[in-house]
């Protein structure tokens, strides 16, 4: 699948009423807007960071825009 694809399929599932839903729970399932720093242990911290950054591609895959969007802002 190409990127084009990847972004428009992206904000096609989470603006939707169940993908909101999905979005939230993923959002506190991966610890968005909390710390994922474990002071007493540094592989609770990894499993964090990794579980943190699904949620991070998935905000920056609903923020990047398609080149239909793109030509529709500038013209």
């Amino acid at each position: 699948m190409n990127e084009e694809k990847k972004i428009a399929a992206y904000k096609a599932i989470f603006p939707t009423e169940h993908g909101k839903v999905i979005l939230d729970d993923l959002s506190f399932f991966c610890l968005e807007d909390r710390d994922i720093f474990d002071t007493k242990c540094s592989r609770k911290t990894d499993f964090n960071l990794g579980a943190n950054s699904v949620i991070r591609h998935i905000r920056y895959m609903l923020k990047r825009k398609t080149e239909q969007e793109q030509r529709t802002v500038i013209n």
